[in-house]
């Protein structure tokens, strides 16, 4: 596996980047010498620990609980590989031959709007094929 480096850094009418010297010295000590590929991107917020919870403590279980009523018989993590694979898919390219592969994201590394567009899509499905309703997170869940 390729070593990745990951600094943060903040954009004015100057880049600042933080922790400049240690960010200077791992270059150099992993990567003299060698070409690199140096790729900036929007810093993300990760998917919070509410938001973890409530897919954990909510989302799966109810997912789970439709798909057992509608025969299948899943675990909670079959339940989550499951809907990983279905709203969460990611494409790997090969930058020589274009070739694409399908793979499945980990919801670990999703922003918190990725996380809450996941959300969506899942309640969606859930409602229009499994006829499961999940509320919204801090919406009481009613039982009839």
């Amino acid at each position: 596996m390729d070593l990745k480096l990951i600094y943060t850094g903040t954009v004015t009418d100057v880049i600042k980047i933080h922790r400049k010297n240690d960010f200077k010295a791992d270059v150099v000590r992993h990567f003299a010498g060698k070409d690199i590929t140096i790729t900036i991107e929007r810093k993300r917020r990760k998917r919070s620990l509410m938001q973890n919870a409530y897919y954990f403590g909510v989302v799966l279980p109810l997912v789970q609980s439709g798909l057992n009523d509608a025969g299948y018989k899943v675990s909670k993590e079959s339940t989550h590989e499951f809907l990983k694979a279905t709203f969460f898919k990611q494409e790997l390219v090969n930058e020589q031959t274009g070739e694409i592969l399908q793979t499945v994201g980990s919801t670990s590394q999703m922003s918190t709007v990725q996380m809450m567009e996941y959300f969506a899509e899942i309640t969606q499905w859930a409602a229009e094929f499994l006829n499961v309703q999940i509320p919204e997170p801090g919406e009481q869940l009613t039982i009839l």
